[in-house]
């Protein structure tokens, strides 16, 4: 199962071709991406089971992709379930955040570097006052 989900993976999410970003699948994320999907687990199994018929692990990226491609067409709900929580994992895992050119690190207590914005837009709201009452 861990296998066929890390060649899924790094399907949906490949490396980069510069090496920078790691592919979805190396990062070790399968187990933490069947936990976020284990309420759809009829569609996930439906999906993991096509997929196994197709002997998706086998193929090269180019097939993998064609074959995800025909599965997102004869069974949405599968892709659909997957790749939310794939990115979601993927973009939390400290090897991205190096990729990124961010410290893998949490953001408090020592914060990140934000750029100054335009709060012009603000101002409307700010003549308007206080809009409560000290209680």
């Amino acid at each position: 199962m861990t296998q066929l989900l890390d060649a899924i993976l790094d399907t949906l999410i490949p490396p980069s071709e510069d090496g920078r970003m790691p592919g979805a699948g190396s990062l070790g994320i399968a187990k933490a991406l069947r936990a976020q999907i284990a309420n759809y687990d009829e569609v996930v199994n439906t999906g993991l089971e096509a997929l196994r018929s197709a002997r998706f692990i086998e193929l090269d990226i180019e097939g993998r992709s064609e074959v995800l491609r025909g599965l997102e067409v004869s069974q949405p709900q599968f892709i659909a379930s997957l790749y939310p929580p794939a990115c979601t994992i993927y973009y939390q895992h400290p090897d991205v955040w190096v990729g990124l050119g961010l410290e893998p690190r949490p953001p408090h207590p020592k914060g990140y570097e934000l750029e100054a914005g335009d709060l012009s837009a603000l101002d409307r709201v700010r003549a308007r006052g206080k809009l409560y009452r000290d209680a």
